[in-house]
């Protein structure tokens, strides 16, 4: 029982080197694995977890924390699956996603508060959305330079001692009763934080709580930490049990710049403990006490065993030299050979062991290099997002095509190009408004058009109207002339006819007619004559018929189109060239250049994955390579613990023969001398087992290792409770990237 205990602690202290033997990539590739294990059901303390709802869909969830430089959050983007087992038509979920979108189908849903139907019809579910709730776990990022705090934009360029620290903090616990009171437990996540450094800029690297691999370019880091775990085994301030909440790099540092970090953040690891001591557990601290006492006697004995012993040898050293010098030779010899054999014996088996640990982790390169990535895609699919998001549509950037697909784009946003679009653009916009009000224009310019041919007409109206008038006054004051000459205008027009009136009188009384004509009386009566047959309906008809017939003649409909064609030419122009207009040209270069920079960061940022995704591969390749040379170095140790096995058994054939030859005196001497020298390390190594071993074991149980197991036991019930972020049923892990940090 004793042993299956320090089995099950062992268990978390394993956890914490697998996660700090890989890189944040890794960890990501292992929990990912973890997650498709069956977790048991461990026991609450004192309470029973909530029941999983079997009508629930189980939810494989995802959430990505885009965390500006200092750790704050800026952004939560969650990718969830629902796996549909039973192949249902609909599945009901509980989820606080705002913003979903489907991501690999086209099946709908609908929504009541929180809870969300989907019409699955028999497939499973993938989507992602969005949510400001609080996440379980935050993070601080915080910068020193040579010993002064400073942010991380003051930081970007500058050189000297440079100390990055990472804090955790867990926002979500549940209260358990140990002992009899309300204890707080933490759910205990492993937050796994991998960063790379260029060993250009990054010297004399050194690590607290994490682990770092430099492959001569670069230095990979994996920082892990437990926060709230000290907590809830109530060791926070213990110094025995050190428990990591935090992990900090210091470097000597040229000109700074880093990478984007990411952290992974899960609690699967300890969803596996299973503690159960059975009826043991009230009698193993006794039996430690018990321990202890039998320890001080067996070394009270051994003490006086090699007292005893030693005071034997030193009367006995009387005997002949030389025989007792022969076959301290031999004996030498034959502990030296002795050492070599368990030396070797022991290479052998360390070499097996990391044979075997490089076997399984060779086998796990495949599920690294699978974790890496998914985390591509998923940044290649935030960019696309983004993409979309800035209208530049067409474009679906992959690991393989990101670079060229983001180049093209940039080219397509060169200045002139943007330019001449924004110029064609305005001008399809501003003609196409215009051509929209053409109907307007044309009768504005019809109305126009229409008034200055009534002008002309009224004008040629009137000049038949006057003629007239003019011939029917004259007419009369012809009369009134040949009245005074005693004739009337039928004799004179005969008399005209009949020769007898000649041309002399005639000049005359036509230069009297145009005299009397002349005069302001005649010329006025004349023209209110002229203005009265204007007024009449039916010289008013006659205009507006005459108006009528020269509006539709196809001179006037040419006259109109032409001027309507001037007047729309006109007002494009005019709004082309309107500050409206032309400022928004002046914004859409603005827009391209600062599109064409922001895409140039993207294409670093991801550049900048690329590299790691690249270096994760070659390592894993050399992880492939040292595995092989392990089994080769396993072979040859393997060949030598046989060889020096050999060879200490011929060893003790000599040392057996020298014996006999030395007779019975040298052999009393030989006796008493293994049995000081046995005596000797009999007492030093149980001194050294009671100071490493059991003192230290009996220090850390101190009497209550009924309460460490029933805080072990809330800390695995309680991660088994929490199960997903967004709600629901199923896991989650959290995936924390940090902005990099570049200089101007």
């Amino acid at each position: 029982m004793k042993q299956s205990l320090i089995k099950k602690i062992s268990y978390i202290a394993c956890c914490t080197m697998l996660a700090g033997a890989v890189g944040a990539t890794a960890a990501y590739a292992v929990n990912e694995s973890i997650n498709e294990q069956k977790t048991e059901e461990l026991p609450a303390v004192e309470e029973t977890a909530e029941p999983e709802k079997e009508d629930e869909p189980q939810k494989d969830e995802t959430v990505y924390v885009l965390a500006n430089a200092n750790g704050s959050t800026n952004k939560i983007i969650v990718s969830d699956h629902l796996t549909n087992a039973d192949g249902d038509t609909t599945l009901t979920e509980e989820s606080l996603l705002r913003d979903v979108e489907n991501v690999k189908g086209d099946e709908t849903f609908t929504e009541n508060g929180d809870t969300r139907t989907w019409n699955a019809n028999g497939s499973d579910i993938y989507y992602r959305g969005t949510t400001t709730e609080q996440l379980p776990l935050t993070m601080a990022v915080s910068y020193k330079l040579d010993g002064s705090d400073i942010s991380a934009d003051e930081l970007a360029g500058r050189s000297g001692k440079v100390t990055i620290r990472f804090d955790y903090t867990n926002n979500k616990y549940e209260e358990r009763t140990i002992n009899g009171e309300k204890t707080k437990i933490y759910v205990p996540f492993a937050a796994i934080t991998g960063m790379m450094l260029d060993n250009d800029k990054f010297r004399n690297v050194e690590v607290v709580n994490g682990k770092t691999v430099n492959d001569g370019d670069r230095t990979f880091i994996v920082g892990t930490a437990f926060p709230g775990l000290a907590e809830s085994l109530d060791a926070a301030d213990s110094e025995k049990v050190k428990i990591p909440g935090y992990f900090e790099v210091t470097a000597d540092v040229t000109d700074f710049e880093l990478m984007n970090t990411v952290t992974i953040a899960t609690n699967e690891i300890f969803n596996d403990i299973d503690i159960d001591l059975g009826d043991s557990e009230a009698t193993i601290s006794e039996d430690i006490d018990k321990l202890g006492s039998a320890m001080e006697q067996l070394m009270d004995g051994s003490d006086r065993l090699h007292e005893g012993l030693n005071e034997l040898l030193e009367k006995s050293s009387a005997l002949t030299d030389g025989t007792g010098a022969l076959y301290e030779g031999a004996d030498r010899l034959n502990s030296g050979l002795a050492d070599a054999k368990d030396g070797a014996a022991k290479l052998y088996t360390g070499s097996d062991k990391l044979s075997a640990g490089l076997d399984k982790l060779t086998s796990s390169s495949a599920d690294l290099t699978a974790g890496s990535e998914q985390v591509f895609g998923s940044l290649l699919d935030i960019a696309n997002t983004q993409l979309e998001a800035a209208g530049i549509t067409g474009y679906k950037l992959t690991i393989d095509n990101y670079a060229e697909t983001l180049d093209k784009i940039i080219a397509s946003l060169d200045g002139d190009s943007v330019l001449k679009t924004a110029q064609d653009t305005a001008m399809k916009q501003v003609t196409e408004a215009v051509e929209a009000k053409r109907g307007v224009v044309e009768a504005e310019v019809t109305k126009a058009v229409k008034e200055q041919v009534s002008v002309n007409v009224n004008e040629g109206v009137k000049a038949a109207v006057t003629e007239k008038v003019n011939e029917a006054v004259k007419a009369k004051v012809l009369a009134g002339v040949l009245e005074t000459q005693g004739m009337t205008p039928e004799k004179y027009e005969q008399g005209i006819a009949a020769g007898v009136i000649g041309e002399v009188v005639q000049q005359k009384i036509e230069a009297a007619v145009e005299m009397q004509m002349q005069t302001p009386e005649v010329m006025a009566q004349a023209e209110a004559a002229a203005e009265q047959q204007m007024q009449s309906a039916e010289v008013k008809a006659q205009a507006e018929a005459a108006l009528e017939q020269q509006m539709q003649s196809d001179d006037v409909k040419a006259i109109i189109a032409q001027k309507t064609d001037e007047k729309i030419a006109e007002l494009i122009g005019e709004n082309y060239n309107s500050d409206e207009v032309q400022g928004k040209i002046k914004e859409a270069l603005g827009s391209a250049k600062e599109g064409v920079a922001k895409l140039n960061a993207l294409k670093e940022q991801l550049d900048s994955y690329n590299k790691f995704y690249t270096g994760l591969a070659q390592y894993t390749d050399g992880v492939a390579q040292a595995a092989d040379g392990a089994k080769q170095i396993k072979d040859g140790l393997g060949s030598l613990s046989t060889g020096t096995e050999q060879l200490s058994a011929g060893s003790q054939q000599l040392y057996d023969g020298i014996g006999e030859l030395n007779g019975k005196v040298p052999a009393l001497i030989d006796g008493i001398t293994q049995l000081d020298d046995g005596s000797a390390q009999l007492s030093d190594g149980c001194r050294e087992f009671n100071e490493q071993g059991i003192s230290k074991l009996i220090d850390i149980v101190d009497g209550d290792i009924g309460s460490l197991i029933d805080r072990f036991k809330a800390v695995s019930s309680v991660s088994q409770d929490y199960e997903t972020f967004t709600g629901g049923t199923g896991s989650v892990k959290f995936i924390y990237r940090t902005e990099a940090i570049e200089k101007n």
